[in-house]
């Protein structure tokens, strides 16, 4: 563990491995907490992580590989590009029921077999 000029702690990767571990083989989570002397939510957010991601998701000390912003850059690339996909399945849908409207349509109006007009749209 190093500490911060401000005096926060920093954990090593390892460190937090083996907290993890811990409590992934069975011991209770807030019995190792105050034990490592760490905060409940810390170790929480730990196990959480390694549970959903894995562990390689646990960074070591100092601050995860590349800034908060790039990431956040990053992660709102990746939510554009969501949406613009949205955008070209909703364009598709669109498309599709624009053309099965003129059809029906077209039907509609060729069903009137006395030749004349067929009944007006309500």
């Amino acid at each position: 563990m190093k500490k911060t000029r401000d005096g926060r702690r920093r954990f090593s990767r390892e460190f937090k491995v083996a907290a993890v571990g811990r409590v992934l083989n069975g011991e209770e989570l807030g019995a190792v907490a105050r034990e490592l002397n760490i905060a409940f939510r810390l170790l929480w957010d730990w196990k959480k992580r390694v549970v959903e991601r894995g562990e390689e998701h646990l960074h070591g000390i100092g601050r995860p590989s590349g800034s908060p912003s790039i990431r956040h850059a990053d992660n709102q690339a990746q939510r554009i590009a969501e949406l613009e996909r949205l955008v070209g399945r909703q364009q598709l849908e669109i498309r599709f029921l624009d053309k099965a409207l003129h059809r029906v349509e077209e039907l509609r109006q060729q069903k009137n077999g006395d030749g004349g007009t067929a009944s007006s749209k309500r």
